[in-house]
């Protein structure tokens, strides 16, 4: 029976039918255990997008162990999440996206952090003694994604249901506080913390950095003398490859030529488009780090940045090392992909449409006027990050927890 309809309405027909009728039986899973798994006021759950330990959450995360609350920390993962102790502190617990222990963990949260409405996602009402705290994933970044950007009604069904259900939503920047307020959370309390994801990019602590840089160059087999360039650009929904057509050779020769020293190029692309590269086809001085679960880790132990569209960049600024867009398809992008809140030229960063500018903007560099405009810019968009984000979070947070607020 099941062939036939397949014949008739297409491959994949079967498995949506399989999806629906457990998405709908997970949904009375839902509503059935609800009042029967009381709230624990000490519990805190992470919902990353990513399944990864990552973004914001990290951050927080990071932020609570510090300090040493007794809380118990659960962590959304996906099937193909990396668990183990090089992935995920041994505080946190991993609990399975959509799994039916994953519900009942989430209905017996007293704290939920999302960085991604991933609560409306899974079909999730938290209850009246729940707090909801939103930290996004975005940061002075460069594409929209309000209603006035995405055509994706089903996502802005959900995010509207999710902006509804938050008690909290953090912020790094005056910027950001308009967004929001443009959309999703009108009325939302916003906790004006810096970003927690960022403090790894400002962070004093020269030992902590070292042992990261160490580790990092460890698993991709760097020398410790070598300079590091990433080029990190976002995906496309064409799937079209041309636009990451960076000319690697001519790349690795100037960054040679205007900083000196021994390079190596970090490319890391987006997961929806790392399966159609071949990575084999690179130089070797080109290494593929579309794997590595945290791009923070990365920013802030690199000496140069590439990207297309990607956010990332903007919070790259925050260490005034050198950055360059790289962007073909502007054009195309905007009208087909997404919509920005401003021309590429406007960010700090030199831009290029072509390999013959990259190389241009690159040996031209500018030190001294680069690090003005990277100021101009994040005291323009009103940005408050200091590298103690993480701890206001936390401290925020023990304060819901022990009931201070």
């Amino acid at each position: 029976m099941f062939r036939f309809l397949d014949a008739i309405f297409g491959v994949g027909f079967l498995m949506t039918i399989i999806r629906k009728i457990d998405s709908g039986i997970k949904r009375i899973f839902i509503s059935l255990i609800k009042p029967f798994n009381k709230v624990q006021q000490n519990k805190i759950i992470f919902l990353n997008f990513t399944g990864n330990y990552d973004c914001n959450p990290k951050g927080i995360c990071d932020g609570i162990i510090a300090a040493g609350y007794d809380v118990d920390l659960v962590w959304t993962v996906m099937k193909n999440t990396r668990l183990g102790p090089m992935f995920f502190p041994e505080q946190v617990r991993p609990v399975l996206r959509n799994s039916y222990v994953f519900f009942k963990e989430l209905a017996s949260a007293k704290v939920i952090v999302d960085n991604g409405i991933s609560t409306a996602f899974v079909r999730y009402r938290k209850k009246r003694n729940q707090v909801l705290i939103e930290t996004w994933h975005g940061s002075l970044g460069i594409k929209k994604f309000g209603r006035d950007a995405n055509n994706d009604k089903s996502w802005l069904r959900k995010a509207a249901r999710e902006g509804r259900m938050t008690d909290y939503i953090i912020s790094n920047s005056d910027m950001e506080d308009e967004i929001y307020r443009e959309d999703f959370w009108k009325k939302t309390p916003i906790w004006k913390f810096g970003h927690p994801r960022n403090d790894i990019l400002l962070c004093k602590d020269k030992a902590k950095m070292a042992e990261l840089d160490k580790s990092i160059r460890r698993q991709y087999d760097i020398p410790m003398n070598a300079k590091i360039c990433m080029y990190a650009p976002t995906f496309r929904d064409d799937q079209d490859l041309r636009p990451y057509m960076i000319d690697y050779d001519r790349l690795h020769e100037a960054l040679t030529k205007r900083f000196g020293g021994k390079w190596v190029i970090l490319a890391r692309y987006h997961a929806r488009t790392k399966k159609y590269l071949k990575f084999n086809m690179f130089p070797n001085y080109v290494i593929n780090a579309s794997g590595y679960p945290d791009i923070q880790d990365l920013m802030a132990i690199i000496d140069v940045g590439i990207t297309d569209y990607s956010s990332w960049i903007c919070e790259y600024m925050l260490r005034r090392k050198p950055g360059f867009t790289f962007a073909t398809d502007v054009e195309n992008y905007e009208e087909h992909e997404r919509t920005m809140f401003f021309p590429l030229d406007y960010l700090p960063f030199p831009t290029s449409s072509d390999n013959d500018q990259l190389i241009k903007n690159i040996l031209n560099f500018d030190e001294e006027k680069f690090v003005k405009r990277c100021d101009e810019f994040l005291k323009e968009k009103g940005s408050i990050d200091d590298g103690h984000a993480s701890e206001r979070a936390a401290e925020a947070i023990r304060k819901i927890i022990q009931n201070e607020m």
